[in-house]
């Protein structure tokens, strides 16, 4: 479920860059991105529930809030931007960040 939601990840950032690095106007990749976002959030959460009682478990948790924050700053951003894109790429990041935290240090 892990590898699902981490493509599924992979996705979202390709699809809504990629048009919009290109400015292509035809395709509505916003609601692409949060479609397949979403779904990504949601196999996280479930990869966190098949983890449990695992010795893996601890580090899906962050993997699941750090998903979280995406997914919640994105929901806020739909509604309002400024301070809410900002967030939603420093959560983007954080995600990032800790991914090499838990491959360099455990």
């Amino acid at each position: 479920m892990e590898r699902i939601s981490s493509n599924l990840f992979m996705l979202a950032l390709i699809v809504y860059y990629i048009p919009k690095l290109f400015k292509i106007r035809k395709f509505n990749y916003r609601k692409a991105h949060i479609a397949v976002g979403t779904l990504s959030v949601l196999a996280m959460c479930l990869a966190l529930f098949q983890k449990i009682r695992t010795t893996d478990f601890i580090k899906y948790i962050g993997f699941t809030l750090v998903m979280l924050s995406i997914g919640i700053t994105g929901y806020f951003l739909t509604k309002k931007r400024g301070l809410s894109k900002k967030l939603h790429i420093i959560s983007t990041i954080g995600f990032f960040v800790y991914l090499f935290l838990v491959v360099a240090v455990f």
